[in-house]
């Protein structure tokens, strides 16, 4: 019986749908860090969304079968989800979505094996825009359609980039290289011998050396950044300690039951780019509590509250003593701060430290 798959198909499937879903949360983390440079809150970050997809399109330059997008984007988007996703179920349909865009595009064996960078750049670029469109429609928050419009161009982009284009240099590097079988090679000694092809390959395997300096440049910060973020900033969710440090006197693990008789409950709404929770009461202790507890400096200007996934956000130290709307809230050993008074963007799920600087 003939299968669909190859077990060398099912093999890279699985490998590469791990290796994107685990790195889901460094792409994430890197993105939060553009968010930071270029001064913004969110949105900014979706030029680093074509890195979501590069496993997807991999995956599908390399088993050339139809299916394979599908299959890696349904298996990366269930390993996002075990990850401890905050996103929650709806990360798989995102995942999903990504994979059966570039499928459909490619639908044809032969588009996938011409390599054409024009089908793989449109693919990769509309692959990445997908996980703005769906979480629109799963957490509509109520943004404008002209920035929807933008962060969908902005994804687009970094999918033509990462998604298509790098894909296509990455697969080259990877036969140049000898990890995996390329076309069919010329022999100089061969009766067919065809000179102007062996020159014509000639010419595209010194292009493919050029640019794969390129890509192993890129792989090998990709690599570096991902060890140093897995080692010293990610953190396991479900810890039941905040480490309070910083510009203070007193240092000290925050556990919710020693500041249970100084709860408070608000009334907040969560308005964020991509999701929106309708106004509800939250009861939680209040953040100026539990920094007042560990007595900080007199020069202390800012407070920088740090997520498990390396997702960070910055307020006023004053501002910060003065709202008593700013709270720590905590169920099932998630801590999640409650911003009433802030965008959605400045809400922290899985709290794990507040720096005082």
């Amino acid at each position: 019986m003939k299968y669909h798959f190859t077990t060398k198909d099912l093999v890279t499937i699985a490998l590469l749908s791990a290796l994107g879903g685990v790195l889901s949360t460094y792409v994430g983390y890197l993105g939060n860090m553009v968010n930071h440079i270029v001064g913004v809150p969110f949105g900014a970050g979706q030029f680093l969304s074509g890195l979501h997809v590069i496993w997807i399109m991999l995956a599908i330059a390399l088993t050339r079968k139809k299916g394979a997008g599908t299959v890696t984007g349904l298996v990366k988007g269930i390993i996002e989800l075990f990850m401890g996703s905050t996103h929650g179920i709806v990360i798989v349909v995102v995942c999903l979505m990504q994979g059966i865009i570039p499928d459909m595009v490619m639908f044809k064996d032969s588009t996938k094996s011409d390599r054409n960078i024009f089908a793989y750049t449109f693919a990769g670029g509309l692959s990445a825009a997908t996980n703005v469109v769906v979480f629109q429609i799963f957490f509509f928050a109520g943004i404008p359609i002209i920035l929807i419009a933008m962060l969908c161009m902005l994804a687009y982009a970094s999918g033509m980039i990462f998604g298509g284009w790098l894909v296509l240099q990455m697969l080259d590097t990877l036969e140049t290289s000898g990890i995996v079988r390329g076309r069919k090679p010329i022999i100089v000694d061969s009766p067919e011998f065809d000179e102007k092809a062996y020159l014509e390959q000639k010419g595209k395997k010194k292009k493919a050396i050029a640019a794969m300096s390129v890509v192993v440049a890129f792989l090998a910060v990709f690599a570096i950044g991902g060890v140093y973020y897995y080692m010293f900033v990610f953190v396991l969710p479900g810890s039941d300690t905040i480490e309070i440090t910083g510009d203070v006197q007193n240092p000290y693990d925050f556990r919710y039951s020693d500041f249970g008789n100084q709860e408070v409950t608000i009334n907040a709404e969560l308005i964020g780019s991509v999701t929106h929770v309708a106004p509800k009461n939250y009861t939680g202790v209040p953040i100026n509590i539990i920094i007042e507890e560990s007595s900080p400096g007199d020069d202390a200007s800012d407070v920088v509250v740090w997520g498990s996934d390396g997702y960070t956000v910055v307020f006023s130290f004053v501002s910060v003593m003065s709202d008593d709307n700013l709270i720590l809230a905590a169920e099932d050993d998630i801590y999640t701060l409650v911003a009433a008074e802030y965008e959605g963007a400045y809400w922290v799920e899985d709290v794990v430290k507040i720096e005082v600087r």
